[in-house]
């Protein structure tokens, strides 16, 4: 099997993993049309609420965090049991009837607003069972020794089709209307299925199991209650030995929080304060996303030397002191560069910090980690959706955006302050490693 994920040639990774590439261009043009979909909805939603599009953007994207959240033991389930191919294939089957239903309301008007929501939920939940089955991909598709190269491809193809969406879904409002628009999305998961279908999975060679064999495996001399047990006691341990990473998880929360509503900001900053159109307001999102993508790319350049928790703290100074700019100045350009700023030291934080969290926690417990950290970020979610919407229709975006960067300020002293812990943080997870 091994044989079978090489690459066959020296050309680039992409080229050289043919069904990867199959599986990541799947991925691209999935995830693009649901950032399409989501610019040309958020405008008609601008269009329809004047008085409280606030409030129903806050709305829109909750519906569109919730899935992931509530649902993620179910969604772990079924990927697991369930064949990759048939899974991606039929998320976007699934994705391409709910788009074309929309389509065929917006174009006869009879979606409502909370139709928007409803479908912005449902095609959220295909959406949650997408992503961990793309993931569980990659080690079927490619060899262990280009892996670490393929994740990084897989990640950042979530800030590819962000960009790409945001820029295209903006220019063809301007050009198709939002109904046709929506219905071309609808096309484009129609194209993704048909990729993912050509997708050819090297076949695992399963161990025979011998029937008279009186050994019973490992895995079935242990009751359920006994290994959850173990994992509780696994998971207390590990926060009692590194109570800072608890911390830094509460950090990490608070970052999304004051960091993601900009998705709410935006589009309010364009229709209230530059007055501008949807072409404006996919650019500007679009600025945001290049950051991100040069800040990921550019994390490996930036050496913290021991110290990532301080250079998390820096990076949010960065972030909230280029969104007190567009609170003072409203200007497109000067906002589409803060955004450009803003999001390139998210994307060295979240790298600087993922890759500290690989370091420090032990390999047994890092799913649960991980898992405890995808739970708190997709909490602030939701929540963060709400309250900087409803936020947006109590003051001017432009005093939104003020709230936003004193909020991102006070976590970066947060940071600052736990600083100081890193150290010993690493010591002892050094130590644990050589015992």
């Amino acid at each position: 099997m091994a044989d079978q994920l090489m690459p066959d040639s020296k050309r680039s990774f992409l080229f050289a993993h043919r069904q990867f590439f199959r599986l990541w261009l799947g991925q691209v043009t999935s995830q693009a049309g649901t950032r399409v979909y989501q610019i040309a909805i958020v405008w008609w939603i601008l269009m329809i609420s004047s008085e409280n599009s606030g409030f129903s953007l806050g709305v829109f994207m909750v519906a569109g965090a919730l899935p992931s959240l509530l649902l993620y033991k179910i969604i772990g389930r079924v990927v697991d049991r369930m064949p990759a191919k048939v899974m991606l294939v039929s998320c976007d089957l699934a994705s391409a009837a709910l788009m074309g239903y929309v389509a065929w309301s917006l174009h006869t008007e009879t979606f409502t607003l909370g139709q928007a929501y409803l479908f912005g939920l449902l095609i959220a939940v295909a959406e949650g069972f997408f992503n961990p089955a793309i993931t569980k991909c990659l080690p079927e598709l490619v060899a262990e020794d280009y892996l670490e190269q393929a994740v990084a491809y897989q990640a950042s193809s979530q800030y590819l089709a962000s960009f790409g969406g945001s820029v295209l879904g903006a220019m063809l409002i301007a050009w198709l209307g939002i109904p046709l628009l929506v219905l071309l999305n609808a096309i484009t998961y129609v194209f993704s299925a048909i990729i993912e279908m050509t997708l050819v999975f090297p076949v695992a060679k399963t161990a025979e199991v011998t029937v008279n064999s009186g050994e019973q495996p490992a895995e079935a001399s242990e009751s359920p209650d006994a290994v959850e047990g173990a994992e509780n006691v696994d998971t207390s341990k590990l926060w009692q030995k590194f109570p800072l990473l608890k911390k830094l998880l509460v950090g990490f929360g608070l970052v999304n929080f004051f960091a993601t509503p900009t998705l709410v900001i935006v589009p309010l900053y364009v229709q209230k304060s530059l007055h501008g159109n949807a072409t404006v307001m996919g650019l500007l999102e679009a600025a945001l996303w290049i950051g991100i993508l040069l800040g990921t790319f550019a994390a490996a350049l930036v050496r913290s030397r021991g110290r990532t928790i301080r250079l998390g703290s820096l990076s949010m100074v960065i972030y909230g002191g280029s969104m007190i700019v567009p609170g003072l100045l409203i200007n497109a350009w000067t906002f589409g560069l803060a955004l450009m700023l803003a999001g390139a030291s998210l994307g060295i934080t979240n790298v600087k910090f993922v890759t500290l969290f690989q370091r420090v926690v032990p390999g047994p417990v890092k799913g649960r980690f991980f898992a405890t950290m995808q739970a708190i970020i997709g909490f602030s979610f939701p929540v963060a959706y709400m309250v900087f919407g409803y936020l947006g229709d109590l003051m001017s975006p432009s005093r939104v955006c003020l709230v936003q960067a004193t909020g991102i300020l006070l976590v970066a002293m947060w940071f600052y302050h736990l600083s100081a812990e890193e150290a010993t943080l690493i010591r002892y997870a050094e130590a644990s490693d050589q015992a």
